[in-house]
């Protein structure tokens, strides 16, 4: 009886409940509009990986940064080239600036290597290298734009890694905006119509946006205790809302069907915490264990996710079972008032809980006799249906997120674009060999050398391999004599081009060798390079390790999708023991966990299709990436699993419910539908509207996800719980509630209360067994 004593307590004590959380929304609402600044916008890395070691050694040793800007040139009228004098020195007094910037900087101007120059002459680009981490230096970028001039003839457009950084913060507020001013105004009418009553709809929508306000505070101070990804915060509020709107939908609901009953406020509170309430928590306990997942991963994104998702799922709860019972507690009735005409007037059988009463006669019993008259007809169609679906995720191919995730009017993605028309996009994203020597042995040794050049040459013999930078191959004629005398004294060497080339590609026992493909660095082609790298060997005791665009993204997929299947394994393991407790059914719960199942993969079906192979590309305002972001397929399952299974502890609570006083399955699934398939259904819809939202922006990952979830919500509450679930309960007749009565005696008494209340307001609530989810 715990949480109907709470709802005792929070009638009693409805202002304070009620002033606490005026109290935190005083706190939090300074912090909102800054939630931004200490996130991060990279994250898609391990540093365990072998590429971020190499990275991260060549960045100590050698100074190798990519920390960069890539500047890109054109000329306005199509007339002026590169080999004209014009052309250089507008680009020359366009960086002539730099060094006065706040930030140190290297830069090299296309005069300086003639490869920086496009085949008609007519674009060029400027590299401009940063001594500072890519996220200290992208928050500097506002500093060091002024110092970049704009040449009178010449177009200019600001690209690279830190103009990439600097863009999504600024194009994530901006979806963010976009998406709430959307999905509040849109939540509201959908709730109004639902519930018949503007002071009804737009309770859910109120306690919903406190809530979203306090997790984006919450989640601006934990930035500053550990590191979490900007996109948690697009997830965060998308999550936010469908969950504080769904919570507050169901408890509002049962409110306002107890007020019906002729119940007092106080006992209608109560009872609504008792049944409702009670179902809220174990679904944000099914929530947590599914984003839980997130945090078996050393990818940031993907922790920030679990943080941030701990952080929704409390507040949300929270929220619904505090907050909103006490503002119910104030308003009272009049939560019915300002009633507006229905769309829909049909009129349907009231339903009661009463043990022995005749069951309901509304649409959603007549849908679920239906379907259980026939549960082959339904059952075999709809899975090969859901099946079907996800086909199209059989042909996913990965990549981290470029440049191509933002929209196509932003300066960063036109200088990627610029790039990928212009250059070889190798060139300026090559594979990076960080080569040691044994510890105390210098790396120029003649041996060392000797077995190097025969390395480069070797690979630069590879059909694939563009070209080779390293400290054997910068001059062609040399021979390897000839570079073994070179190095035997480095002191001599007087050229002050080549003593700075050696400092950047060797010191001490560790050297850079740079190999340029001559295919994109997602290709195929380029993968299978690196991993042929990877097999290879030098020789002499020399090892190396292999970094670069290519190997980053190859080297997280397989980090990503080897820890996945004992991340899977944990929430489904954790959610069936959840399950069962609740349940007290071996069988419900793996019936729940494979309807899930089907509904995640029809949804990373879609991904596929939609995002990856282009299909509704105009229409959604995206330019197709043929690839999907590794990181997302885990999102989603993630937090599908705990968002569907939300769904089904509702449907479950009421037919569970039912079936404990009548032992008939058929009727109590049909009663347990017809109770909760309508506000399901609306809460699904509330959810998917959400999301809808979200595919309004314009980073691709952001959209990809609002879609990818609004996609499975919108099967789960419709295919799935509406025609499945009753098709498989009938299958399964009895078989629905089996468990050996070993396996009873030992499970915790942990299930959901679903008291048995009398239709006379005056009688108290009897603890009855068996609401469950």
């Amino acid at each position: 009886m715990l949480f109907y004593n709470l709802g005792k307590w929070i009638f009693r004590h409805k202002w304070w409940v009620i002033g606490a959380w005026l109290l935190a929304v005083a706190v939090s609402a300074p912090f909102v509009p800054q939630v931004l600044e200490p996130l991060k916008t990279g994250g898609f890395s391990d540093p365990n990986l072998e590429s971020s070691q190499a990275a991260t050694l060549l960045q100590n040793k050698l100074g190798y940064s990519t920390s960069n800007l890539v500047i890109f040139y054109q000329s306005k009228d199509g007339q002026l080239k590169a080999t004209d004098p014009k052309f250089n020195q507008e680009i020359l007094a366009s960086l002539a600036d730099l060094p006065k910037a706040p930030i140190p900087t290297q830069v090299v101007p296309p005069s300086l290597n003639p490869r920086q120059v496009s085949a008609d002459g007519r674009t060029a680009y400027a590299v401009v290298t940063f001594e500072l981490d890519g996220e200290t230096a992208a928050k500097k970028l506002p500093e060091i734009r002024p110092f970049i001039k704009q040449p009178a003839d010449l177009n200019m457009t600001v690209g690279g890694g830190l103009a990439f950084y600097e863009d999504v913060e600024l194009v994530s507020q901006r979806d963010l905006q976009r998406a709430e001013l959307i999905a509040f105004p849109v939540a509201v009418i959908a709730l109004v119509l639902a519930f018949g009553s503007v002071v009804a709809g737009c309770l859910p929508v109120a306690v919903g946006g406190v809530g979203v306000l306090i997790i984006l505070a919450s989640i601006f101070g934990i930035a500053h205790l550990t590191d979490i990804s900007i996109f948690a915060v697009n997830l965060a509020t998308l999550l936010g809302l469908g969950l504080g709107l769904d919570y507050s939908l169901f408890l509002t609901s049962r409110f306002r069907e107890e007020l019906a009953r002729g119940r007092p406020v106080e006992e209608a509170v109560a009872i609504t915490l008792a049944t409702a309430g009670k179902a809220v928590t174990f679904s944000g306990l099914t929530v947590l264990i599914g984003l839980s997942g997130t945090l078996l991963f050393k990818i940031n994104i993907l922790t920030s996710v679990g943080i941030a998702g701990f952080v929704v799922v409390i507040v949300s709860v929270l929220a619904a079972t505090t907050l909103l019972p006490a503002i119910l507690t104030l308003i009272g009735s009049r939560v019915n008032a300002l009633s507006v005409p229905r769309l829909f007037r049909r009129k349907e059988a009231v339903t009661s809980y009463i043990p022995g009463q005749q069951e309901g006669h509304g649409f959603w019993a007549w849908l679920a006799h239906l379907v259980m008259k026939r549960p082959f007809t339904f059952f075999i169609p709809l899975l090969i249906l859901l099946l079907v679906l996800g086909i199209p995720f059989l042909n996913v191919k990965f990549s981290s997120p470029d440049a191509s995730i933002l929209p196509t009017n932003v300066a960063s993605r036109q200088a990627f674009d610029i790039l990928k028309t212009n250059f070889n996009e190798s060139e300026v994203t090559p594979i990076l060999l960080a080569v040691q020597a044994p510890a105390g042995k210098s790396i120029l040794t003649p041996d060392n050398v000797y077995y190097l050049y025969d390395f480069a040459r070797a690979v630069e013999q590879d059909p694939r391999v563009a070209r080779v930078d390293s400290i054997v191959t910068f001059e062609p004629r040399l021979t390897k004599t000839q570079y073994q005398l070179f190095y035997s004294d480095p002191s001599r060497i007087q050229d002050i081009v080549l003593r700075q080339f050696l400092q950047t590609y060797a010191k001490d026992n560790l050297t850079l060798v740079s190999i340029v493909s001559k295919y994109p660095p997602t290709s195929d082609e380029t993968k299978a390079l690196v991993q042929k790298l990877r097999n290879s060997s030098i020789g002499n005791g020399l090892t190396f390790q292999v970094t670069g665009g290519t190997a980053g993204i190859m080297d997280v997929v397989d980090g990503i999708y080897n820890t996945f299947p004992y991340a899977a394994l944990v929430i489904v393991l954790a959610t069936y023991f959840v399950l069962l407790i609740l349940l007290r059914s071996v069988v419900l719960p793996l019936k729940a966990i494979l309807m899930n199942a089907l509904s995640i993969l029809a949804s990373y079906g879609a991904l596929v299709y939609v995002f990856q192979e282009g299909h509704f590309s105009e229409f959604l305002n995206f330019k197709p990436l043929g690839l999907i972001e590794p990181s997302l397929p885990i999102i989603m399952f993630c937090t599908l699993f705990g968002l569907s299974m939300d769904y089904e502890v509702f449907l479950l609570s009421r037919i569970k419910e039912n079936y404990e006083h009548t032992g008939d399955n058929t009727a109590s699934v049909a009663l347990g539908l017809q109770r909760s398939g309508k506000i399901i259904t609306s809460a699904a819809l509330i959810v998917v509207v959400v999301c809808l939202s979200f595919v309004t922006a314009d980073i691709v990952l952001v959209k990809a996800l609002g879609l990818g979830v609004a996609v499975a919500v919108g099967l789960d509450a419709t295919l799935v719980r509406a025609l499945l679930v009753p098709a498989t309960m009938r299958l399964l007749g009895r078989w629905n509630w089996y468990a050996p009565k070993w396996l009873l005696k030992i499970l915790p008494q942990a299930q959901l209360e679903t008291e048995t209340f009398s239709p006379e307001p005056e009688k108290s609530p009897v603890s009855g067994a068996g609401k469950a989810g």
